[in-house]
């Protein structure tokens, strides 16, 4: 018998649909709108590493993107591991943004690169269970999971953040902050559904999928208005 609940809950998980192309769509333009940002960057002082790690959370979301074209399940691993990264990135970037203007303190050179150690961990893991022998869907589920409890703890701490700094900010910063908490709100909740429907009730693959576009939505919105707005007073200044 034609089972429509099975359809709805797990056949779109595995088509590659407007969601996919959307998403790729917002990802690599919230890159290129980082890339001219940071042409601006003197306007926004926040240090160097912040702005290597905003590049990093899109660069690596946007090829955790393109990895829905492959259904290798390896590259399902090394997709989720391309996710994992970026939630690590951008905790980082919303950490170092809140501990320079928040907190008005510097992270040290070898603090500030402990996400880069932290990401490295994930990719050598990977290494050792894929040469270990272990199946490749085990793997999968594996890296999965990992980015599920990223995602959710990464951007907890973001919301909290974004938060901080959008209470001592003024203009379009306070726009800026709001959409990336919004993003990080729409990704605790895209990664929360995930966990749910692992562990107790299925849910709707649609569920999901329409949360991770709002994160993706919310994501670019930010960029654009930090973009304009450094250009902006570029202009004014000179």
């Amino acid at each position: 018998m034609f089972d429509i609940y099975s359809l709805f809950s797990h056949g779109i998980e595995e088509t590659i649909g407007i969601h996919v192309i959307l998403s790729n769509l917002f990802w690599w333009t919230s890159l290129i709108l980082v890339i001219t940002a940071y042409k601006y960057r003197r306007n926004w002082n926040v240090g160097e590493m912040p702005w290597t790690y905003l590049f990093l959370t899109f660069l690596f979301f946007g090829i955790r993107e393109l990895g829905h074209f492959s259904k290798l399940p390896v590259l399902d691993s090394i997709r989720h591991i391309f996710g994992i990264g970026s939630a690590i990135f951008m905790t980082a970037a919303l950490i170092l943004i809140y501990m320079k203007l928040y907190k008005r303190k510097i992270i040290s050179k070898p603090m500030s690169f402990i996400p880069f150690i932290f990401a490295l961990v994930f990719p050598i893991l990977f290494i050792y269970l894929y040469f270990s022998g272990m199946e490749n869907e085990t793997i999968k589920n594996i890296f999965f999971n990992l980015e599920n409890i990223m995602w959710i703890t990464g951007g907890s701490i973001t919301v909290y953040t974004t938060y901080m700094l959008g209470m001592k900010s003024t203009g379009d910063f306070v726009h800026v902050f709001m959409f990336f908490q919004f993003a990080a709100i729409f990704a605790v909740l895209w990664k929360s559904l995930g966990v749910i429907g692992t562990i107790s009730c299925p849910i709707p693959y649609s569920i999901r999928e329409l949360m991770e576009t709002l994160f993706g939505v919310s994501a670019i919105i930010s960029m654009y208005i930090l973009e304009k707005m450094l250009r902006k007073l570029s202009r004014h200044i000179s």
